[in-house]
């Protein structure tokens, strides 16, 4: 299962690049083969395997010699994997609920890759990207709500701590936005926040925002002494919101459990 959702994830990885490339470029998803941005060659499908062909190309076009972006192989291999983790903490064979889950997670390490890649390169979230992960994620937390045996209470389910949760996360985050009129935080921020906060629930956001704010301070801290950012340099956050809400999707219980440990006893 591992391997199969490796290679899945090459394949999804690869895909999302065509999705980054044409979110930039303003072309459908849907508009014709993948090509060459340097000489707008048509790449060939032998070219066009998943990592495979990167190393083989040694990193350039076949047709005009050009570098191909890192990017590239670093999505693929970076989707790759989050697929196979997800498989091997979330997939337990015959288990409908794990199945959901891993589904839950594929989904969002899909549409949160596309998010992560592009705000950290435009410093921009494409709302489309944002509008899937909130579908997806409310979708998924039903279906988890739904298909539990014995099925829960709505108001004792995760699908209610999510939306509680992703209501106070969104408020906190338009708040920052309003008062600091998008200077501090942008719009697409508050609706990535919301996102964050479906996923962990109100019980596991504060923990989530603590992860998220404390890994940007010490990225932005170390930018700084290394000299390539400027104290008043704008640093894209999502990024670090995407990889909270990742690490709250596959290592929630675990938190959960180091979160509420009594540390005076």
């Amino acid at each position: 299962m591992i391997f199969i959702l490796f290679v899945l994830g090459l394949l999804v990885g690869s895909f999302l690049n065509v999705v980054l490339f044409r979110f930039e470029s303003g072309e459908t998803v849907v508009s014709g083969r993948s090509r060459c941005n340097a000489c707008r060659q048509t790449i060939a499908w032998y070219d066009n395997i998943p990592l495979l062909s990167f190393i083989f190309l040694r990193g350039e076009c076949r047709q005009c010699g050009e570098r191909i972006s890192w990017q590239y192989p670093a999505v693929e291999f970076a989707t790759a994997a989050l697929f196979a983790l997800s498989g091997a903490r979330l997939y337990v064979p015959g288990n409908t609920s794990s199945s959901i889950e891993l589904a839950f997670a594929l989904g969002l390490i899909a549409i949160l890759t596309i998010i992560f890649v592009y705000d950290l390169v435009h410093m921009e979230i494409p709302m489309a990207a944002l509008w899937a992960g909130i579908f997806w994620a409310i979708l998924m937390l039903f279906f988890l709500w739904y298909f539990s045996l014995p099925r829960e209470m709505f108001f004792d389910s995760r699908l209610w701590d999510g939306l509680i949760g992703g209501g106070i996360a969104f408020l906190f985050f338009y708040a920052l936005v309003f008062f600091s009129r998008e200077t501090w935080m942008g719009m697409g921020d508050a609706w990535l926040a919301l996102i964050l906060g479906l996923v962990a629930g109100w019980q596991l956001l504060l923990p989530a925002l603590t992860l998220a704010f404390g890994t940007g301070a010490v990225f932005g801290i170390g930018l700084i002494l290394l000299g390539k950012k400027q104290m008043q340099s704008r640093i894209p956050f999502g990024p670090f919101l995407v990889a909270a809400v990742l690490f709250i999707a596959l290592f929630g219980r675990i938190i959960q459990d180091v979160w509420q440990f009594p540390l005076w006893a």
